[in-house]
């Protein structure tokens, strides 16, 4: 077979695109949460216009399929769950979404089949049959016995005590957290909206709109002192007794959510994540029963059903397709995009969303040398925002804007490693902990020293009563590490290396949020209206910013809205907005 690069194939590749310059073909690399929620929010823009031939999904693995391994050829993290042996799930990954995330709140709704259930539930109650109810309460550890922090939802004092312990600083995070949440409830409505200035180039473009850019230009622990949260070095708690009545907000707390949600301590992450973690602590929180992974599925089949409904079907038009393939070189020019699984050609698109982080896709993008279109040399992926340097010499095409030289840092971050371990018919060590069996909590959470002196494990969740526990960790626990917490007669259920073999959880933040716009190369930059087509989008962009499921919907519905500009589906109205409500 000819090699995609060889000049030949090249030749007649692009004269393929300058025959097809006229069609709307769709390729969405990624068949996690946020390409399949991209390609449901495409067919809505589109509606009964049917614009667009054709959306295809590629992915190797089957949509909101079963867990994968690391063995896996797969790209990117996604939401996954796992059956165990008499039908309970057990959600791998952080179970739960808040009551602010509308937009996945809305795709649950609109799906009869999908029951929204309370956090942590294990299935059907109708179809599970033995499911022990787990034991109550949090405590937080911080290595050699001592216990930082213990908590208990139906104890009558637990709000009292928890208010004493953190005083004046939990009030403090709580109301910068209400104050974030008002915010970030005004996108959904932004993304519905038409009016040109909510056609959001870029996550920070939006961060701006809602007030939200400050806190993830810096980090949370910036922002802590910035709310006068007392730090766990300060002068004051110097002078706490260790294990006394009062405690550090930072270095308890707030530290054990953001290892559990994120793996990275408070100077890690960046404002907004620290707040959004914060609130998920708070709730109410939510989750579909039977494993989240079913909104994957679901999207993607609601996206199926709506064009057949919407438009005429035949001859592969007007279709949303899956292809179980991983793709593994883009070739672009100013028509489309040819992509590659090995040698073997997936087809000629006009349009590609990269819905799987840079990071972790592992695809070769190339473009024809400008000298000889023979030679293939790297893609210029870039940030889409206009480069002030150069605006005033170089004219934006179409609403095409220059493309600056090269990508920023935060789209090269590595990801973080997380861990998840399933095991059933396992008997927590009290023992390990130093602590009373009756006082086990539910949730065994740590601190940084905590951590560091438990091998790298973040929390020890108890999801059943009858010795179901899923545990998150830096790295693969050893048989040592489980003897020594469960005892030899456990069963390790699953095992999930977040990313696998080639990527992480969620970006590695490094105490900012800094975010790449979501069009990552246009090929009709300096074409002068030459055509629509030849555009790359991103909407991964969002997790340099923030990495959750609500956040991935809003990556997926702002790039299907440039994307529908882009072919004239939709068109900008004539006046601005004012929170989502024309003026």
């Amino acid at each position: 077979m000819i090699s995609p690069w060889h000049p030949s194939c090249s030749i007649f590749l692009l004269l393929s695109w300058l025959s097809l310059a006229e069609s709307q073909k769709v390729a969405i690399i990624g068949g996690g949460l946020s390409g399949t929620f991209t390609s449901k929010y495409l067919v809505d823009l589109d509606g009964k216009g049917c614009n667009l031939d054709s959306i295809t999904i590629f992915d190797p693995l089957p949509i909101g399929g079963p867990a994968p391994t690391s063995d896996d050829d797969w790209q990117g993290s996604r939401v996954s769950s796992v059956a165990l042996p008499d039908g309970r799930i057990v959600e791998l990954g952080a179970s739960v979404f808040h009551e602010a995330n509308q937009l996945v709140k809305d795709m649950i709704d609109n799906d009869p089949a999908l029951e929204i259930g309370t956090p942590f539930n294990v299935g059907n109650d109708a179809t599970i049959q033995h499911h022990v109810p787990p034991r109550e309460g949090l405590g937080i550890y911080d290595g050699d016995g001592a216990w930082a922090y213990m908590g208990n939802k139906s104890d009558p004092w637990n709000t009292v005590k928890t208010v004493l312990r953190y005083n004046m600083d939990l009030y403090r995070v709580d109301r910068a957290t209400q104050h974030a949440l008002e915010s970030f409830l005004e996108i959904p409505a932004l993304l519905n909206s038409t009016a040109p200035d909510t056609f959001f180039e870029s996550p920070d473009d939006m961060w701006q709109r809602v007030q939200l850019l400050k806190p993830t230009h810096a980090s949370y622990s910036q922002l802590l002192d910035a709310m006068g949260i007392w730090a766990e070095d300060s002068w004051f708690h110097s002078l706490i007794p260790h294990g006394g009545y009062l405690g550090s907000l930072r270095r308890e707390l707030l530290t054990a959510i953001n290892l559990i949600n994120y793996n990275q301590p408070n100077s890690h992450i960046n404002g907004l994540v620290g707040l959004v973690s914060f609130a998920a602590s708070k709730g109410p929180l939510y989750s579909v029963v039977g494993g989240n992974q079913q909104m994957i599925r679901s999207a993607f089949s609601q996206a199926q059903t709506n064009r057949r409904q919407n438009c005429q079907q035949g001859d592969g038009l007007n279709v949303v397709t899956h292809v179980a393939q991983r793709v593994t070189t883009v070739i672009g020019s100013m028509d489309g995009f040819e992509l590659f699984a090995g040698q073997e050609v997936l087809g000629t698109f006009d349009a590609v969303v990269l819905a799987a982080p840079l990071q972790q896709c592992r695809i070769q993008f190339l473009i024809p040398s400008q000298f000889d279109s023979a030679v293939l040399q790297p893609m210029p992926l870039a940030n889409a925002m206009v480069d002030t340097d150069k605006a005033e010499s170089q004219k934006d095409h179409e609403g095409h804007p220059v493309l600056p030289d090269k990508l920023p840092d935060c789209s090269r971050r590595p990801f973080t490693q997380v861990v998840t371990t399933v095991v059933s018919g396992a008997t927590l060590n009290h023992e390990h902990f130093h602590i009373d069996k009756d006082k086990l909590p539910r949730a065994v959470c740590v601190t940084e020293r905590g951590k560091e002196k438990e091998g790298g494990i973040t929390v020890i969740s108890e999801i059943a009563g009858d010795g179901v526990y899923k545990m998150f960790s830096s790295n693969v626990l050893s048989e040592d590490t489980l003897k020594g917490l469960f005892g030899p007669g456990h069963t390790v259920e699953f095992v999930k290396t977040w990313g696998g073999p080639h990527g992480g959880a969620t970006p590695d933040y490094q105490g900012q949020g800094v975010s790449v716009g979501y069009l990552l190369y246009d090929g009709a930059t300096g074409l002068e209206g030459h055509t629509k087509n030849g555009a790359l989008y991103y909407p991964n962009a969002i997790e340099t910013a923030l990495a959750c499921m609500e956040a991935s919907a809003i990556g997926a519905k702002s790039v299907a809205k440039l994307l529908a500009r882009r072919f004239g589906i939709i068109q900008p109205s004539s006046r601005k907005s004012h929170n989502g409500e024309e003026l």
